[in-house]
């Protein structure tokens, strides 16, 4: 490979304020939290971080307020060398905000404010955003905005993934199997596939939902129990990787993130799940929607777990400007 792609995000980019707790306050009642942090959030967001320490360039397209917000969490993505030129500032609404609520078993409950994220419309999907870009990632479940880069990107040869999480499966297959269809990679939890293809089993609906839409890859993460591809009509599964859990959020954005990387670099299915599962684990076992691993670091776990036939293939097809 050449130069290192370029790969798009598009989504929210939000403010996160977590509090960890033992349980979940009941009506008029306080609980105490644990510990509290703050840090950059939004899945697209996320996603961009995770590309550019996987050592790809990175750009991100999304809406923030024109408040203080706004202005750190710019500067934040910018110090991770995300290609921030196009952010969209309004000053009709405050910069996104969500209230994370960590478990001891770093599960999380999210409460979000979309606030400013709504700010962005198709219109603002253009042939400039999309320049010089090898993939975008649609990271929202807006129908009207998958779409239009659906559209762009077919005409300008540019792949797509999308992971519209509960608001795109809540809309259902007959709302969304048409805007779907044609869409490279598609991914999602084990609970908006079950939702989405109306049955307990994931794999049965999985093939209800690829008997909808024509996409070339589904990929549904299990959470602790690893991820599942269906492609070709084969599956393919891999198993996490055993890690204590400290917060879960971000996880599937660097999941999805790592997988981009991992398909670019033509890496085959299975080896794609495995390099994907792996920085997934390494960021659980760290707190905040941010805390997606370099490059080297996901290298050295995998080695670390036995997998160095695969860490030599990754190296070798890593693009020449890759450090």
């Amino acid at each position: 490979m050449g130069k290192k792609p370029h790969v798009l995000s598009i989504g929210h980019l939000n403010l996160d304020i977590y509090m960890k707790v033992d349980n979940i306050p009941r009506p008029d009642e306080a609980v105490d939290a644990y510990e509290t942090y703050t840090g950059g959030g939004g899945s697209g967001a996320n996603f961009s971080v995770a590309i550019s320490r996987l050592g790809l360039r990175s750009r991100f397209l999304g809406s923030v307020g024109n408040d203080q917000f706004g202005d750190v969490l710019i500067d934040e993505l910018r110090r991770e060398g995300v290609d921030v030129r196009f952010i969209k500032r309004v000053s009709h609404d405050r910069t996104g905000t969500v209230l994370v609520l960590v478990g001891l078993d770093g599960s999380k409950r999210m409460i979000r404010y979309a606030g400013a994220n709504l700010g962005l419309t198709p219109d603002d999907i253009t042939s400039d955003v999309l320049e010089g870009v090898s993939h975008v990632h649609v990271a929202l479940g807006r129908v009207e905005i998958i779409d239009m880069v659906k559209r762009l990107s077919k005409s300008l040869g540019v792949t797509m993934s999308v992971d519209g999480g509960s608001p795109l499966a809540k809309k259902g297959l007959d709302v969304i199997s048409e805007v779907m269809s044609g869409v490279d990679v598609w991914f999602m939890n084990s609970f908006e596939a079950r939702e989405l293809g109306k049955s307990d089993n994931v794999v049965r609906a999985a093939h209800n939902i690829l008997n909808r839409v024509m996409v070339k890859e589904l990929v549904v993460t299990l959470g602790p129990r690893g991820a599942m591809l269906f492609r070709d009509g084969e599956i393919k599964y891999s198993d996490a990787f055993k890690v204590v859990p400290v917060d879960t959020t971000g996880a599937g954005d660097v999941f999805a993130a790592s997988y981009i990387v991992a398909r670019l670099l033509g890496l085959d299915p299975m080896d794609r799940l495995v390099f994907s599962n792996a920085a997934a684990s390494l960021k659980v076992s760290r707190r905040g929607a941010r805390s997606a691993p370099t490059l080297r670091e996901v290298l050295d776990f995998l080695s670390s777990m036995g997998y160095t036939k695969l860490v030599d293939d990754i190296v070798t097809r890593l693009p020449s400007d890759v450090t």
